[in-house]
């Protein structure tokens, strides 16, 4: 998976302001393979509001998720086979996103919201798949990609204000990690 945020979508938020991180999340939620944490993130360093962010990019995730929804619902799993090799969701993914819908229902978009690095799209088809009510289905979405939005806003302009911080954080860190691995880890 690309770890880089296309040039493309950092200008179009920049370009279009709300309307801009409109697009870049519903494009991300719905069809192009790049992580939302990256999206959001760069909204928070490019300066953008964060009310824009948040409601401008829970609804552009929303109705990218909507898409994801009709697609698993009528499309389903051929297209999956076919197509998601494209946008990164595997018919794995799917199987095990599809069994955690299954076991908790409705409650498995509002988990799959909020849990990071794990693609929106994937729970969004899964749930078409499995059938699970529209609307509830579109109300969890919504609810759930709030806290992510508003946190990776922040975090995005805390980046740029205190870039010095972080990176001196992030040594530290590695530092730690690096003498814990060699002297302090247990052996086997």
């Amino acid at each position: 998976m690309s770890h880089t945020l296309p040039p493309q979508i950092t200008q179009l938020m920049l370009q279009y302001g709300d309307f801009g991180m409109f697009t870049a999340m519903f494009l991300e939620s719905s069809v192009i393979p790049i992580p939302s944490e990256l999206v959001i993130a760069a909204a928070g360093a490019i300066g953008l509001p964060l009310y824009s962010i948040v409601v401008f990019g829970a609804l552009g995730s929303t109705l990218g998720g909507m898409l994801g929804y009709l697609i698993g619902r009528h499309g389903g799993y051929p297209l999956i086979v076919r197509f998601g090799k494209y946008i990164f969701i595997t018919p794995d993914r799917i199987a095990k996103a599809e069994a955690f819908a299954n076991k908790y229902g409705v409650w498995s978009v509002l988990i799959g919201r909020l849990i990071p690095v794990i693609p929106f799209k994937v729970f969004s088809i899964a749930a078409g798949m499995v059938r699970l009510p529209f609307i509830p289905f579109v109300v969890c979405t919504l609810i759930g990609v709030v806290p992510r939005l508003f946190l990776l806003a922040l975090f995005g302009a805390a980046l740029v204000k205190y870039t010095n911080i972080f990176l001196v954080v992030g040594a530290a860190l590695v530092v730690i990690f690096s003498v814990y691995k060699m002297f302090l880890r247990p052996k086997s």
